[in-house]
């Protein structure tokens, strides 16, 4: 399946400033897998070290509206995930 990654602007100086590249995989862990294998580091930006999303990132499926999609959930040809950058603050 080919798929495309939309990446936040903190993201893009990991992956050389490619802004949504095209992946691949049957699921969304796989298609970051695969966004991994192209960029070598950018789960460590991603993930901590449990391999838990970090509470800054939020991920989406073709910007379906404001629900969080899982590792686990299944994505088609042509689908778009979105990766958004939380502001924190206090």
């Amino acid at each position: 399946m080919s798929v495309r990654v939309k990446l936040p602007p903190i993201l893009q100086e990991p992956s050389g400033g490619v802004e949504a590249p095209e992946v691949t995989g049957r699921t969304v862990g796989e298609c970051l897998e695969s966004l991994e294998a192209q960029f070598p580091g950018i789960k460590d930006h991603l993930f901590d070290r449990q391999g838990k999303l970090l509470r800054i990132y939020g991920i989406y499926l073709d910007a379906d509206g404001l629900r969080p999609i899982e590792l686990d959930t299944t994505v088609r040809d042509g689908d778009e995930i979105v990766i958004l950058n939380f502001l924190m603050g206090g």
